[in-house]
């Protein structure tokens, strides 16, 4: 794959979970994440049961940073439901830099199924699309994110003060890791996730 695109459709499989693009099978399992109010939707993503504009998400909408390079976002899949959403954005493609965040349905943290999918997508993005450095930031409350972080092979670089601000109006400090293409392994990681290639795409 040549460096400045994501190239074609990407499978990811390990450890429980399946990383892929979203699509309309996606879309009962989300319009249930609605109803349920639940909180770990990405800002961007619609939160509105409107049949119209959510079959425009799954077939258009969520695609678009993909294709146009700036960035990524994949549905977790677990026992073949939808359990949450990994994305990859702020991609400089000059600098080979990007972040990633995630975020899980309740009933599937705890499991281990973020850390495998943080695994997969950052092995692919430091090996297949050819980046330096992922980048993860985390409220420094969140002690579940951080251990997250920790188990996929990241290093905790510093503190970026005030620099969420969060829907109590306060701005919190996050710490900020990083992972690099060669950095070692991390314990008890497996080996760097291949992409599993859709049909007729290139690997």
């Amino acid at each position: 794959m040549s460096a400045g695109g994501f190239g074609a459709d990407v499978r990811l499989a390990g450890e429980g979970v399946v990383v892929r693009p979203f699509g309309m099978d996606d879309a009962a399992g989300y319009i249930e994440v609605l109803r349920a109010g639940e909180d770990w939707l990405p800002p961007n993503f619609p939160r509105e049961l409107d049949a119209e504009r959510l079959a425009w998400w799954f077939e258009t909408g969520v695609h678009q940073p993909m294709r146009l390079g700036l960035g990524v976002h994949l549905a977790v899949v677990a026992d073949g439901e939808l359990a949450g959403t990994i994305g990859l954005f702020r991609v400089d493609w000059g600098q080979r830099t990007c972040e990633v965040g995630y975020g899980l349905r309740p009933r599937w943290r705890g499991r281990g199924h973020a850390t495998a999918a943080l695994r997969l997508v950052t092995g692919w993005a430091l090996g297949g699309l050819g980046l330096h450095r992922v980048e993860l930031r985390a409220l420094t409350s969140n002690a579940a994110s951080i251990r997250v972080a920790e188990k996929a092979g990241f290093l905790r670089e510093g503190r970026a003060r005030g620099a969420e601000r969060t829907a109590d109006g306060v701005q919190h400090d996050q710490f900020v890791f990083g992972r690099l293409a060669t950095d070692p392994a991390a314990p008890g990681a497996p080996g760097r996730a291949a992409p599993l290639s859709s049909p007729g795409s290139a690997p």
